[in-house]
């Protein structure tokens, strides 16, 4: 399935991009101060500026000015409308867009989207599939072009037509479940509960093992024809399969409340809506960023509310590291929402990748109290506080969610590394040795656990013969890990061994250059070997990559003569 999509993904991915611009770390990820300008040069520089910069609003701002100064420049037409339906302005992207259809028709994809999207927000629905018509029917077009038809064949009250249109999707036996899903979902809009029960609870199989959106539309069909201990059925084995599922708990308590259904009925342009969320969701997944981000915006613009699609945007914001951009869609989806938690979540990463971590954990701990029974807020405001070294509250957020999820034994060993690192950090050495232990009871030969235990042993001058054969085998594991690497070559330097120290650790700071800790080891393995000016250059080196207080402090008296520490061959 996944060459096939490829494939089809490979013609628009390439035409968003060129006139995007690449996603990649070069990107900014701080706020920018683009100039005020009047004029044509200031304007068409800022908004290029801002469009290499991931920055749709600004870019979408500017180039729009620009191209109204100078309309008939072609290359500044295509890129002012890539900049206003990538920021959501679909509506004001549409007379751009026919001019480009009128100079290129057929070439186009996104300029025949935004055309067809005024024609239906004026309901105009013949109009936007005569120019649905236009597409040829290849690469991504063979999933657009057809569930777009199907649609607005639906608008029009052309049943026969619009489930012959879906069939076109057959061609690929990876879109079957597509294809049978909007037909599900067509057949309830015309009223045929069994054929659209049907569809969807064919169309992917096992119906508990469904998109969440699938799952709910067929458990909406069964309320609705009084068949509630089917709903029930399903909404449970949806649960038990994804338990941290909020939103079939939420039915589940509406059936028992007597509650009726919430209505999953689209209407035709929030049918075509939700095709562009399943293309966008593809795309996604196949790291097409940039037409994942302008297939969801036009998902939108014909269902401005939809908390899912809203979701996906904020992803391609973190993608694009405009964290204040994330921030603003997540927080924009309602609290009573059943994807208000997996905003709030993504709201808190967010705030802690630009320094917020206040606002992070205080927004955390409001969901703790919220929902005390829920594993993931206490996880995640752990990793927080671990981060900000606040250690002790952090193994305690850790601990909590272990016992919520069944105890020590009974959880997976990442979750035992991380309390783990926070009992060490905090001074709680015995705590943090019996979770490193279990965690490599669970998993043996887990690299990043036996690295840490090997070290944190060494630290401590226990441990020597253990530590070094378990560190050999971590570094088998992961021979480019320059931080393992760097735990070896540490265990040989105490242990006396200088040249085969040096060895490693020369092989460290090459994996990572601009560690300070690294550097200082290295410094202090060539001063064993007699190799001075070279530990004084690595010395110098530390200093320059803003090491920690304490480890600045020891470099400094090492650069003005104090004698590093000698390793010390300790038995076990």
């Amino acid at each position: 399935m996944k060459r096939n999509l490829l494939h089809l993904l490979v013609p628009v991915t390439a035409l968003a991009l060129s006139a995007c611009g690449t996603l990649g770390p070069n990107a900014r990820n701080q706020p920018f101060d683009y100039p005020q300008s009047d004029g044509f040069a200031g304007n068409f520089l800022a908004g290029k500026v801002a469009q290499g910069d991931n920055a749709d609003d600004a870019a979408a701002q500017y180039l729009f000015r620009a191209q109204k100064l100078e309309p008939g420049n072609d290359d500044l037409r295509r890129r002012t409308f890539l900049a206003l339906i990538s920021d959501g302005r679909i509506a004001d992207s549409a007379p751009i867009a026919r001019q480009l259809l009128a100079e290129q028709p057929q070439q186009d994809l996104f300029a025949v989207l935004a055309v067809t999207d005024a024609d239906i927000r004026a309901k105009n629905y013949q109009a936007a599939l005569d120019t649905i018509n236009t597409l040829p029917n290849r690469g991504l077009n063979s999933i657009i072009r057809p569930l777009a038809r199907a649609w607005l064949f639906t608008a029009l009250d052309r049943r026969r037509d619009a489930l012959a249109a879906l069939d076109e999707l057959q061609i690929n036996k990876s879109l079957s479940p597509l294809s049978e899903y909007h037909r599900g979902l067509i057949l309830d809009y015309f009223g045929d509960l069994n054929g659209a029960e049907q569809a969807l609870a064919n169309a992917y199989g096992d119906p508990a093992d469904a998109p969440l959106r699938a799952a709910e539309a067929l458990g909406a069909i069964y309320e609705r024809k009084g068949q509630n201990q089917k709903a029930e059925l399903l909404y449970q084995s949806y649960m038990d399969r994804h338990p941290q599922s909020l939103a079939m708990p939420y039915h589940l308590e509406r059936l028992k409340k007597g509650e009726p259904p919430i209505s999953t009925a689209l209407t035709p342009a929030s049918g075509l809506a939700e095709g562009y969320l399943d293309i966008a969701t593809l795309l996604s997944q196949e790291n097409a960023v940039d037409p994942a981000l302008i297939m969801a915006r036009f998902s939108l613009s014909l269902r401005p509310g939809d908390a899912v699609t809203k979701l996906l945007v904020g992803e391609v914001m973190e993608i694009r590291k405009r964290w204040d951009d994330a921030i603003a869609i997540y927080t924009s989806i309602p609290k009573n929402s059943p994807h208000s938690w997996n905003a709030r979540l993504r709201e808190a990463a967010c705030l802690t990748e630009i320094n917020r971590n206040d606002e992070a954990v205080a927004l955390l701990r409001r969901m703790v109290s919220e929902r005390p029974d829920r594993p993931d807020a206490l996880i995640q405001l752990g990793d927080v506080l671990r981060a900000t070294k606040q250690f002790n509250p952090s193994a305690d957020a850790y601990s909590r969610a272990i016992a919520q999820l069944g105890g020590a034994e009974n959880v997976g060993w990442r979750l035992l590394y991380r309390r783990g690192i926070a009992y060490e950090q905090g001074g709680e050495w015995d705590k943090a040795e019996k979770d490193f232990l279990l965690a490599l009871n669970m998993e043996p030969d887990q690299p990043y656990v036996m690295n840490y235990l090997a070290y944190s042993w060494v630290d401590r001058g226990v441990n020597f013969d253990k530590a070094q054969d378990m560190l050999k085998r971590a570094v088998e594991l992961k021979p480019d890990d320059g931080y393992i690497v760097d735990s070896l070559g540490w265990v040989y330097y105490k242990l006396g061994h200088y040249e085969q120290a040096v060895t490693e650790l020369e092989h460290a700071v090459s994996l990572i250059p601009d560690d300070p800790t690294l550097n200082d080891h290295l410094g202090d393995a060539y001063y064993q070997v007699g190799r001075i000016h070279e530990a004084e250059f690595q010395w110098h080196r530390a200093l320059s990559f803003d090491p920690s207080a304490d480890l600045r402090k020891e470099v400094l008296a090492k650069l003005n003569g104090k004698k590093p520490a000698t390793g010390t061959v300790a038995t076990n």
